[in-house]
C-alpha cells in the first residue's frame, strides 16, 4: 500500500514540473535573452547603422554646389614678368539652385531616415519574436526531457515492486518483462527528446550570438494566460502599431517629394559671380582696376524631353508606391485576422484541458492504481492508463506552447517579411 502511494506521489511530482537544479548552467530568463539579442544580433545592429547612413544622406541632400575661385592672366611677357601682365582677372562664382529644390531633397532624405528608424523597430520586433519562439520551444523540450527522466526513475521503482510481487507469487514474470520493455521504450524517447532540446538550445545560442560552449538554464515557465484580445478591434489595434504599414505610407510621401523635385527640375538654376579686373587700355598708360559682375541662368527648356522623362518616371513611382500601400493594408489586415483566429483556436484547446481533460485523466489514474492494487486489472492495463495520463500532460504542455506561439505571431502579424 505504501509503495503504491509512493508511486502515485512520484507521478504527481514528475508531471507537475519537478526538476533538480543544475548548478553548471547559467540562468537565462526570456527578458534577459531578448536584451542580449537586441544588443548583439547583426540584423538589429545593421538596421541601427542604416539610420546613421541616412543622416549622412540628409547632409548630402543639403549640399550647396561648390563655389569657384579662378585666376586668369593674359598678355604675359615672354620673360614671364607677371608684374607686366596686360590683363589680370580674379573671379569668384557661385551656382545657386532654384528656390525649393534643395529643401525638397532634404525633405526626401529626412523621410528616408524615418523609414530607417521604423525599419529598425520592425526588425527588433521580428527578431524578438524569433527569440520568444525558440525560448518557448526550449522550455517545451526541456519539460519533455525532465518528464521522461522522471518517468524512467518512476518505472525503475515500479519494476522493483513488480519483482517483489513476482517473488511473492502474486504477479507473473510477464509483468517484469513488460516493465523492462516500457523502460527501454522511454529511454528511446529520452534520446529523441534530448536531441531535440540540443537543437533548440543551439538555435537560441546562435540568436544570442554566444556560441561559447556554455549551457543555459531557462528559468521561465511554460505558462500562458488567456488573452484579452477584442476580435472587433484587433485589426485596428495591431494595424496602428505596424511599422511595416507606416513605412509603406512614408514611401508614398517620399515618392510625392521626388515627383515635386522632378517638376522643379524644369525651373532654371542661377549663377552669380564677382571679379577683380586689372586692365591697361594703351601700352603707354598705367593699369586700371575694375570690378566685374556675372549673372547666368540655366535653360532647361531646351532639354525638356529629359525633364518630362524625370516627371513621368516620378509619377509612375508614386502610383506604384500608392498601390503597394493599399496592398500592404490588405495583407496586414488578413495576416492579423489569421493570427487572431489561430490564437482563438489555441486558447479553445487550452480551455478544454483546463476545464475537463486534466481532472478526468488524474481521476482515471487514481482509479487505475486502486484497481491494480485490488487485482481488478493487470499491469498491462495500468500501463495503458499511465501512458494516456503521461500523453495528456505532454499534450497539455504542447497546447500551452502553441498558445504562446500563436500570441507571439499575433504580436508581429502586422510586420510582414518581404
Amino acid at each position: 500500500m505504501n509503495k503504491l502511494f509512493c508511486l502515485f506521489a512520484s507521478i504527481y511530482l514528475s508531471l507537475n514540473g519537478y526538476a533538480q537544479e543544475n548548478n553548471d548552467k547559467l540562468n537565462l530568463s526570456l527578458n534577459e535573452a531578448i536584451k542580449i539579442v537586441q544588443e548583439n544580433n547583426p540584423e538589429i545592429i545593421s538596421a541601427l547603422k542604416e539610420i546613421d547612413a541616412t543622416e549622412g544622406r540628409i547632409l548630402q541632400a543639403g549640399r550647396v554646389q561648390n563655389a569657384e575661385l579662378s585666376l586668369e592672366a593674359n598678355e604675359i611677357p615672354s620673360s614671364f614678368s607677371f608684374d607686366e601682365t596686360g590683363e589680370l582677372d580674379i573671379s569668384f562664382s557661385q551656382p545657386l539652385e532654384f528656390f525649393g529644390k534643395r529643401s525638397t531633397r532634404i525633405q526626401s532624405a529626412g523621410l528616408q531616415k524615418r523609414i530607417a528608424e521604423l525599419n529598425y523597430e520592425r526588425i527588433k520586433k521580428l527578431i524578438t519574436s524569433q527569440v520568444k519562439k525558440v525560448y518557448y520551444a526550449g522550455l517545451l523540450s526541456n519539460q519533455i526531457v525532465q518528464s521522461i527522466e522522471s518517468n524512467i526513475t518512476l518505472l525503475n521503482d515500479f519494476l522493483a515492486q513488480v519483482t517483489d510481487r513476482y517473488q511473492a507469487g502474486t504477479s507473473s514474470y510477464l509483468d517484469i518483462i513488460r516493465a523492462k520493455v516500457e523502460i527501454s521504450r522511454l529511454k528511446n524517447e529520452l534520446f529523441d527528446a534530448m536531441k531535440n532540446y540540443q537543437q533548440v538550445s543551439g538555435q537560441l545560442k546562435i540568436l544570442l550570438g554566444r556560441e561559447n560552449g556554455i549551457e543555459y538554464e531557462l528559468t521561465d515557465s511554460l505558462f500562458s494566460q488567456f488573452s484579452e484580445v477584442n476580435k472587433d478591434t484587433v485589426v485596428n489595434f495591431y494595424s496602428s502599431q505596424s511599422n511595416f504599414l507606416r513605412i509603406t505610407e512614408i514611401q508614398v510621401e517620399q515618392s510625392k517629394s521626388l515627383l515635386s523635385l522632378a517638376e522643379k527640375n524644369a525651373l532654371p538654376d542661377f549663377n552669380f559671380g564677382l571679379a577683380f579686373q586689372n586692365r591697361q587700355f594703351f601700352p603707354s598708360e598705367d593699369f586700371e582696376q575694375f570690378f566685374g559682375l556675372n549673372m547666368g541662368v540655366s535653360l532647361p527648356m531646351f532639354y525638356s524631353s529629359g525633364v518630362r522623362g524625370d516627371v513621368q518616371e516620378a509619377e509612375a513611382n508614386l502610383s506604384i508606391s500608392d498601390i503597394r500601400f493599399q496592398y500592404a493594408k490588405l495583407r496586414v489586415t488578413q495576416n492579423i485576422r489569421t493570427a487572431s483566429n489561430n490564437l482563438s483556436f489555441a486558447e479553445e484547446q487550452l480551455r478544454l484541458f483546463d476545464t475537463s481533460l486534466l481532472n478526468d485523466i488524474e481521476d482515471e489514474l487514481r482509479a487505475g492504481i486502486t484497481a491494480y492494487q485490488n487485482g481488478q486489472i493487470d499491469l498491462l492495463n495500468l500501463f495503458d492508463i499511465y501512458r494516456t495520463y503521461r500523453a495528456t500532460k505532454i499534450e497539455y504542455s504542447r497546447t500551452v506552447y502553441n498558445t504562446l506561439i500563436a500570441l507571439t505571431e499575433l504580436e508581429v502579424s502586422s510586420e510582414l517579411i518581404e
